[in-house]
């Protein structure tokens, strides 16, 4: 996984036409920016290309670029899990919101090997 400016490409090896191939991958359903070399070196540098592109174009058209992270997250819990979540959040006093944060943060601090 490489980062620049925030924003996250996740790439891959196409061995039928020996070419790596990049993607943003934190801006929503469908990607901002791709890339392809077939030299692993220049790698960083045609994402950092084509991330600039990107803003660069953005800046052309007056428009706001894709952030890369916008804080908001949806979820499909089904039902069940929808009804325990909103159980959990209830009596630990916190919004379902509240409580999801809380439980990823500690998840993702445990996840990292970092202390409580």
């Amino acid at each position: 996984m490489m980062e620049y400016k925030g924003y996250l490409a996740e790439v891959e090896y196409d061995d039928s036409v020996r070419c790596l191939h990049g993607r943003v991958i934190n801006t929503g359903a469908y990607p901002i920016a791709t890339f392809e070399t077939a030299d692993p070196e220049c790698l960083r540098e045609e994402f950092q290309r084509s991330i600039d592109e990107y803003l660069a174009s953005c800046d052309e058209d007056g428009v706001d670029p894709i952030p890369p992270f916008s804080g908001k997250l949806q979820l499909r819990l089904g039902s069940d899990l929808h009804r325990r979540v909103t159980v959990a959040a209830a009596e630990s006093g916190q919004s379902i919101n509240g409580w999801i944060t809380q439980v990823l943060a500690e998840r993702v601090r445990s996840a990292a090997g970092d202390p409580p």
